[in-house]
């Protein structure tokens, strides 16, 4: 998964012309899965989306303490809290007072300023846990927040989860400070050689490791070779999300008997929004199978950009109303 968001404080203002009231919210429903929501983590206030999502959703996200509370108090079921890797790495390069290069030219491959990287890594990262553990109860927040989303498909990021072993120890780590918390990690993965040659941060899977709580998944409609043109057939979807999308399926997270959440392809590309069937089978088809925990769109915030091309779900609000409409 990727991550960015907008937030929008819709509230009760007193002008000249009297009160505007915030709309009326539609009745709660009950969540078609454990963990049901959408990703959308810049909010800075409780607002109506957030308000209005509340009513058909239970999973929400939060980077900080402050974005925990919001959702707290609009009692969303479970909150899942995403760590900060990269505040971790520059701990890390402050600590050893490393210069490194721009990482949005290409990507650092820090074991090569570093020789003992994986020990000062995993120094700043438990100072980083054990700081957070503190901050969130200070705020009052220790016991909101249930699950912890731990990394972000490691195996395209092997400039930082150098290998099985780095992996299996990051997740370890994080339930030293956090024993009593879910964690949880989206995976994807590429093998082709070619794609490699040019990515080599990149490259096949990395296995869960024994200590992680929740697999993700993201069989996204496209690839490799760009966005796919299915079929409104349902048979061709549940092919692509559970077994044809080489990049993540679920049939590959189903080997290691964990829960598995999918994250669910909710993306504008291009000015275009999903097509209805994608969105629908896609929640069907995954109603219909006990061993998937949960559904979270990807993405709502309306600022969410990549290279232009991919954009948020609340850039069209009808998106946005046909996701909501499915269990109404």
């Amino acid at each position: 998964m990727k991550k960015l968001a907008v937030y929008f404080l819709v509230s009760i203002l007193v002008t000249a012309c009297g009160t505007v009231e915030t709309p009326t919210l539609p009745p709660p429903i009950p969540s078609p899965f454990e963990y049901y929501g959408w990703v959308s983590v810049f909010y800075t206030e409780s607002n109506y989306d957030l308000e209005r999502m509340a009513t058909y959703t239970n999973t929400a996200f939060a980077t900080s303490p402050e974005q925990a509370k919001i959702l707290s108090s609009l009692g969303f079921k479970h909150i899942i809290y995403m760590l900060n890797e990269a505040a971790v790495l520059e701990q890390m390069t402050k600590n050893e007072k490393l210069i490194v290069p721009n990482e949005s030219q290409t990507a650092i491959f820090y074991q090569d300023f570093l020789p003992d990287f994986r020990e000062k890594f995993f120094t700043a990262y438990h100072d980083y846990l054990l700081q957070l553990k503190d901050e969130l109860i200070t705020a009052g927040m220790y016991d909101a927040i249930d699950v912890y989303y731990i990394a972000d498909e490691p195996a395209l990021h092997k400039n930082i989860y150098l290998d099985q072993t780095f992996l299996d120890q990051y997740a370890d780590i994080f339930k030293q400070v956090f024993p009593d918390k879910k964690s949880a990690i989206a995976f994807s993965e590429i093998t082709d050689p070619a794609v490699i040659a040019s990515r080599p941060e990149s490259g096949p899977h990395l296995a869960p490791p024994a200590s992680l709580d929740i697999i993700i998944v993201d069989p996204y409609f496209y690839d490799l070779t760009g966005e796919k043109d299915l079929p409104c057939k349902r048979d061709v979807i549940q092919n692509w999300l559970y077994s044809e999308n080489l990049l993540s399926n679920i049939n590959w997270a189903k080997q290691f008997s964990k829960p598995i959440i999918v994250a669910g392809d909710a993306e504008i590309k291009a000015g275009q929004s999903p097509k209805d069937c994608y969105i629908t089978e896609t929640y069907h088809i995954l109603q219909e199978d006990s061993s998937i925990a949960g559904l979270i769109w990807f993405i709502y915030d309306k600022e969410y950009s990549e290279s232009g091309y991919f954009t948020g779900a609340a850039n069209d609000p009808a998106l946005v109303q046909f996701i909501e409409n499915l269990g109404r």
